[in-house]
């Protein structure tokens, strides 16, 4: 997957339309980051769009648990801080797997 998508390429790896993904940006459902009059959408904010909307009440509890502890933790820190403090743990424990 790539680092950075497009809706069209977000619509395709999850299966969706491109409409529907266009509508979930626009409702700010799904984070995206808007170049001149395109979108592009960062992999991990993909990946936390997943997480936070999983159906799995274990994974959502637990992604809602950590966010809450680093929040604790930092009260000066806003929430696109946290989310990137998440990605980097997710990104130290993938590359301690693969190595």
């Amino acid at each position: 997957m790539k680092e950075i998508m497009t809706p069209e390429q977000v619509a395709e790896y999850l299966q969706l339309n491109k409409d529907t993904v266009h509508r979930l940006i626009r409702d700010k459902r799904m984070a995206a980051t808007r170049i001149g009059r395109s979108y592009r959408i960062p992999r991990e904010d993909l990946e936390a769009f997943l997480v936070a909307n999983s159906t799995r009440e274990a994974v959502r509890q637990a992604f809602f648990r950590r966010v809450s502890q680093i929040a604790e933790r930092n009260p000066d820190v806003n929430s696109d801080a946290v989310l990137e403090e998440l990605e980097h743990a997710r990104r130290s424990r993938t590359s301690r797997k693969n190595a």
